[in-house]
């Protein structure tokens, strides 16, 4: 057996059966292997960006990496930023390059060289910044040892992406029958104290505003179901971050709402309301908690659980408790330490919380008597028209920003976006989790859609079940927004009057030999959503929104006299509120 052939089954035997690929002349073997094993199903992508993208789709569906296979040079750093988004959002993916020769590569590291050799470049530096493991397997003998480990820190503790470079003369190399593997270290599992225990629970039992902030370490756990029984034994409300906006129904009762830079009234209010802030797997970015930091839910008393210890450690937000645990320990741990049964009656507190969504409505009703469509309206009809059973991927820009703050989730249903890279043209993730899923909606930008737009051939080859609707603003419209805010409307780049051409996008997938459908008028939205869902095979919806549609509520920022900005506070967001309203008692 080669080393190649190693590699593949050992994907085999892991049950990661796709393989997200651009072919390459220093990769021949592997590709080789590739094709030789029956058992694994070759997903050709047209650039390795998407190929990454689409290994993190189906890493975070599955909870097991996703594979992608890329060749020498070029190949291999334009996977980076796949890669560098998965790293971030705590996605699994397994990554293995082809590399030129081992002599070659070995007198690059040696002596410092640029170059020696055609394509190749050493990429440790590169990409070791964004990877849980990368390794270069320089003998035939330690491919055992570097898959076992590659896969065990992909799967183990936070999540994360790794990467094995292989050069060309060791992928046909036979392997020796005796090899040494990985010894994988005993497992650690950070179980609460007593002390600990009962410290949270008095916490709980006292609490009379407690709210729990569930981030994406809650999915990345498996522990959605745990979460549901926590919040129905305690009768506790819920807020989510970006990342986590799939761990809870949006018409559950304890569904609250999603704060951050673009979020809603409502659960900045509750933040900042509580006295007992419970943060699960959510690492407190900036976009989440705003930018005052230190008065983030300042009433309240804060408990923090995560696996990474450099997220607990990061001071930005006052915690009062930390507590380094998988979230599925530490909710399992809370939940049935108890001998006794008590009865938690928040009513009035969950009645407080479903009043503010009902006052502070994300899609407010003047939106729906606006002449062009409004991305917000169209959003929410889109939600409630989708299949149960359907997927949803949602690329970054002024989309993720409208679609998260309005968008009905529904129970066992994945959202799936580029969380804290926000890459253009993640839609493209959505090859990956179409192979996992019965039907998937991707929803993008005019300007991210062209960021992978190579990959409507992808779509069509294999004939994916993806419904890819893009919304067309004629360019860039969160920064459009920006550049007439701060910039004084000194527009670049973000429509075709500032130098950016948007195509027909109806007119490209037509050349891809795609279905298309053109949404331009709201009379037809409603049908429209309707014809495309129930057609078979990909779709490209094209829908033509407002150019200039408001994007609120969002925290927004006044220019100073130096020019500096200066934020507003967490829970005064634009549009602003008249004091009394915003006082909200």
């Amino acid at each position: 057996m080669t080393v190649s052939e190693y590699i593949f089954d050992f994907f085999e035997n892991k049950n990661c059966r796709d393989v997200f690929m651009v072919s390459g002349s220093s990769a021949m073997f592997l590709t080789d292997a590739l094709k030789r094993n029956p058992s694994l199903h070759p997903i050709c992508c047209h650039h390795e960006q998407a190929a990454a993208m689409a290994a993190d789709g189906y890493g975070r569906m599955e909870g097991a990496p996703g594979v992608c296979l890329v060749t020498v040079g070029p190949g291999a750093t334009n996977a980076i930023t796949g890669v560098a988004g998965a790293y971030v959002d705590s996605s699994p993916m397994f990554v293995i390059s082809g590399q030129a020769s081992s002599k070659i590569l070995q007198y690059t590291i040696e002596t410092g060289i640029r170059q020696k050799g055609t394509q190749s470049i050493n990429l440790e530096h590169m990409v070791s910044s964004v990877t849980k493991y990368f390794a270069v397997v320089m003998k035939a003998s330690e491919i055992k040892y570097h898959m076992e480990k590659a896969y065990y820190e992909a799967t183990n503790g936070r999540k994360g992406p790794v990467w094995l470079d292989v050069p060309i003369d060791i992928q046909n190399q036979q392997i020796p029958e005796e090899m040494e593997g990985f010894q994988e270290p005993e497992l650690q599992i950070n179980q609460l104290s007593q002390e600990e225990i009962q410290q949270i629970k008095e916490d709980i039992k006292n609490s009379k505003k407690p709210l729990i902030l569930a981030g994406y370490g809650v999915r990345s756990d498996n522990a959605v179901v745990l979460l549901e029984q926590f919040c129905n034994k305690y009768q506790i409300p819920v807020v989510t971050s970006r990342g986590g906006i799939d761990v809870i129904e949006t018409d559950s009762q304890f569904f609250v709402g999603r704060p951050g830079s673009y979020g809603d009234r409502a659960s900045h209010f509750v933040i900042q309301k509580c006295d007992l802030l419970i943060i699960l797997g959510s690492r407190l970015s900036v976009s989440t908690v705003g930018y005052y930091p230190q008065r983030f839910a300042q009433c309240a008393k804060k408990i923090m659980v995560d696996i990474d210890p450099k997220e607990l450690n990061k001071d930005d937000v006052p915690i009062n408790m930390k507590i380094q645990s998988r979230i599925s320990n530490f909710l399992n741990q809370i939940l049935y330490s108890e001998t006794s049964e008590q009865e938690y009656d928040r009513t009035e507190w969950i009645r407080y919380c479903k009043m503010l969504k009902e006052k502070y409505p994300t899609v407010l009703p003047e939106y729906e008597k606006e002449e062009e469509i409004n991305s917000y309206v169209f959003s929410r009809l889109l939600s409630r028209s989708i299949p149960d059973n359907t997927n949803v991927v949602v690329d970054t820009g002024s989309v993720c920003n409208i679609v998260s703050q309005c968008f009905e989730v529904q129970k066992n249903q994945r959202y799936i976006i580029s969380g804290g890279f926000s890459c253009m043209g993640f839609w493209a993730s959505a090859i990956g989790v179409s192979r996992v899923s019965q039907g998937v909606v991707a929803i993008t930008g005019d300007g991210s859609a062209q960021m992978n737009i190579q990959e409507l051939a992808t779509l069509k080859y294999h004939n994916l079940p993806l419904k890819l609707f893009i919304y067309n603003n004629n360019g860039y419209l969160l920064i459009r927004h920006n550049q007439h805010n701060y910039m004084e409307d000194r527009f670049l780049g973000v429509g075709p009057d500032s130098g950016l051409y948007i195509p027909s996008f109806i007119d490209v997938a037509i050349a891809y030999g795609i279905k298309a459908v053109k949404i331009s008028s709201k009379e037809d939205m409603e049908s429209k959503i309707s014809e495309v869902l129930a057609m078979e095979g990909p779709v490209v919806c094209e829908v033509m929104v407002q150019e200039f549609g408001t994007i609120a509520p969002r925290i927004a920022s006044k220019v100073m006299p130096d020019g500096t900005l200066k934020a507003a506070e967490f829970d005064d967001l634009w549009p602003f509120l008249d004091s009394k309203e915003n006082d909200n008692e």
